[in-house]
């Protein structure tokens, strides 16, 4: 039977709990997927003032790990990431955490992200600014996936490097053509940087350690990795960046599956088909409900991780070189045309247009629904039901910093068990 995300678990997800212990994070995921345009989102009423006509529209969860309502997000983002691409070639590079640390992963999620981001910004900006190289500054857009067209645990970083880059008197230097940089040399100097970065963490007791496994066991994997191949990819440049920031989009909202994914749901299992990388041959997966489940679940990420950053000529600091980059890359403008008339020239922009009724054309109001019961407030992705009483505790912005006196629990602590602390995961 043809199914969505979502019919997998409103339908399965409440056995799943019952036999799995959950992460908080998992809770609040399998919440916002199961209940997205739900009535516990909340929902709203449009109602033409004569009568005629009146809509209920039920609210999105805007979880990132739900397909439904990602496809807004993701526009935002690729309206926002596109203006400020170079107009130059981009390369593609690939940076793969070694498997062996994916259990270091679950547990510290999100210093192991920051490691893994740190480990692949500065190789790549440092190699870059090496005079034997390319001796210049570039622009990198740094997207993290952790999982594979199988939904496999998976970490890995895609990386959108500028083929060029400001010197250190400000001039453009391009990249010799189809070429960025060295492999050996920058696959070297990303794993000595990650290696290092956790094994400091190790020795500083800054890593959450996995139960069954003690501190001489990871430096042991550690120690192995320093003679092992690491997986790093160079693709062929683009001739331009939009085609790579258009694949960073699909993933950056919405989770590993896309609302495109066909699944085929059974009584007990779950089928889907993927693209093998290895052969490039299109598959068929089967997977067992609590296990295609359980592999969902693992990719939602912790509260407030950016999964998505800017380096070199892209980051935020770098707002000068950026201009004065586009500037020597791009043709000057040609000179604007003088305005026909002033009145052309002070016609103001078009104001939104709000929906009006089908039948006699008047503009629909909104009002809550039902009117006594505000809809849930939305932060980050999380879901709370209003309380009915006041905060303990109240910060400088009039917000809640502590524990509430009273009221509700959030529904996103009452579809299963909570891990316990000696066995949950910090995030």
């Amino acid at each position: 039977m043809r199914a969505t995300l979502q019919d997998v678990f409103r339908q399965h997800f409440g056995q799943y709990a019952k036999t799995h212990v959950l992460h908080p994070r998992e809770q609040r995921a399998a919440y916002c997927i199961s209940q997205c345009f739900q009535p516990a989102m909340g929902m709203h009423v449009l109602s033409c003032p004569q009568g005629h006509f009146t809509s209920v529209q039920h609210h999105a969860c805007r979880h990132r790990c739900c397909p439904r309502c990602a496809e807004a997000p993701r526009q935002r983002w690729l309206a926002a990431q596109l203006p400020k691409l170079l107009p130059c070639p981009h390369f593609h590079v690939v940076f793969t955490l070694p498997h062996c640390f994916v259990g270091l992963w679950q547990f510290n999620r999100s210093l192991m992200a920051r490691l893994l981001f740190d480990a692949a910004r500065s190789s790549l900006l440092d190699l870059c600014a090496d005079p034997r190289h390319l001796g210049a500054l570039p622009g990198l857009l740094m997207a993290l996936h952790t999982w594979g067209r199988n939904l496999s645990h998976h970490p890995h970083l895609h990386c959108l490097v500028s083929a060029g880059g400001l010197d250190s008197s400000g001039q453009w230097r391009a990249s010799r053509t189809g070429f960025l940089l060295p492999l050996e040399p920058l696959r070297q100097l990303f794993r000595g940087r990650l290696l290092g970065a956790i094994s400091n963490a190790l020795q500083h007791q800054l890593l959450h350690l996995p139960p069954g496994h003690d501190r001489s066991h990871w430096l042991a994997h550690i120690k192995h990795q320093w003679r092992a191949h690491w997986n790093i990819q160079i693709n062929p440049p683009y001739p331009h960046g939009r085609g790579v920031a258009l694949y960073l989009a699909r993933y950056a909202k919405g989770g590993p599956l896309g609302c495109d994914r066909r699944l085929h749901l059974h009584p007990t299992t779950v089928s889907f088909a993927y693209l093998d990388h290895l052969d490039a041959k299109r598959k068929n997966l089967t997977l067992s409900t609590p296990d295609f489940i359980s592999r969902i679940l693992w990719h939602a990420p912790p509260k407030g991780q950016h999964t998505i950053r800017h380096a070199g000529l892209y980051a935020t600091s770098r707002c000068g070189q950026h201009h004065s980059a586009c500037q020597q890359l791009r043709p000057p403008p040609p000179p604007p045309r003088p305005p026909q008339t002033l009145a052309s020239h002070a016609l103001p922009p078009n104001a939104p247009t709000r929906p009006n009724c089908p039948t006699c054309n008047s503009p629909l109001q909104r009002r809550s629904f039902p009117p006594c019961a505000p809809p849930p407030t939305h932060h980050l992705g999380e879901i709370s039901k209003p309380h009915l009483h006041r905060p303990a505790n109240l910060g400088p912005t009039n917000r809640c910093n502590g524990h509430l006196t009273g009221g509700p629990d959030p529904p996103h602590t009452t579809l299963g068990r909570i891990a316990p602390a000696c066995q949950m995961p910090l995030n």
